[in-house]
């Protein structure tokens, strides 16, 4: 049986020209985001979740009403603002802060600035978890420490299953 290599070749390279036309008539067709789809927390904004507490996926597990949903995406919506510029502020107080030796004489105004911003974010976070919290059932305010210990402990789970795999990959092989 003699295996035909040329022909295999030639619908190879075909396809691989025709590939980037491919995608750019896909992404031409593709629908465009909704404005009013919910806006997700990437990049940068895994602050933002991580200084909620990871709050927003204990919502996702009490069964919120759609009323409860639309409120808590109000209050997220009417924070956003004040979070990008607080974020943006103590991005810039922290490098300013990196960027001078502590023998400077702006150190130490630097360093109240980052320490005022750390103060801000404690709040606001604080001002958020309390809106949210108004909106919840006292049912499911109580669900909300077992939810986040359920988490944690799942958490911790993986973290350990995946530390014991990385562990085994790197033993060196023996041979018998």
């Amino acid at each position: 049986m003699k295996i035909r290599i040329a022909p295999a070749l030639g619908l190879l390279a075909g396809a691989l020209i025709a590939l980037p036309a491919l995608a750019a008539e896909t992404a031409d067709t593709a629908p465009a985001p909704s404005a009013a789809a919910e806006p997700g927390f990437h990049g940068h904004f895994g602050a933002y979740r991580q200084m909620l507490g990871g709050y927003r996926g204990v919502l996702k597990q009490l069964n919120l009403s759609t009323d409860q949903q639309t409120q808590i995406k109000s209050v997220f919506a009417n924070a956003r603002p004040q979070l990008r510029s607080q974020f943006a502020t103590a991005r810039a107080n922290r490098e300013k802060l990196a960027s001078l030796a502590p023998t400077d004489a702006g150190y130490p105004a630097a360093l109240a600035a980052v320490q005022h911003d750390a103060a801000a974010r404690v709040q606001l976070a604080s001002d958020i978890k309390t809106q949210v919290y108004a909106v919840l059932t006292p049912e499911q305010q109580a669900k909300i420490p077992a939810i986040r210990a359920a988490n944690k402990a799942a958490f911790a789970a993986r973290r350990a299953a995946w530390q014991q795999a990385h562990a085994r990959a790197a033993e060196p092989a023996t041979t018998e």
